[in-house]
């Protein structure tokens, strides 16, 4: 999995979708709203699908050029410069940032084709 950007892409047009289907009652403006819905939201499960491919493939460019600042340690040699950046984040908190928004994800997706 490239990163969890695109989860959200996912999380927000499954929610429209979802959203865009049970929304209606026979009032017209309702009805075009739904549909709106149901057109934003399948253009965003797209750009999910775009930023997941995308990102994978150029993972490794990116990967020297983003780093958040906060939660990175810099790492010196014995004349004080600095060599590396080290991300200090532990490994569960890594792996909850990618299940929580696959989770989610995947409910979001089943709802939707189920309904």
């Amino acid at each position: 999995m490239a990163r969890v950007d695109s989860m959200l892409w996912f999380m927000l047009g499954f929610a429209q979708l979802i959203l865009g289907r049970d929304i209606g009652g026979g009032d017209p403006t309702l009805e075009l709203l739904g549909i709106i819905l149901q057109g934003t939201g399948g253009s965003s499960v797209i750009l999910g699908i775009y930023f997941l491919m995308f990102l994978a493939r150029h993972e490794k460019e990116f990967a020297d050029g983003y780093s958040k600042m906060e939660k990175t340690a810099f790492l010196r040699d014995a004349e004080g410069r600095i060599i590396d950046l080290e991300d200090t984040t532990p490994k569960a908190v890594k792996a909850v940032w990618y299940v929580i928004p696959a989770g989610l994800t995947l409910i979001g997706a089943m709802a939707w084709l189920t309904g």
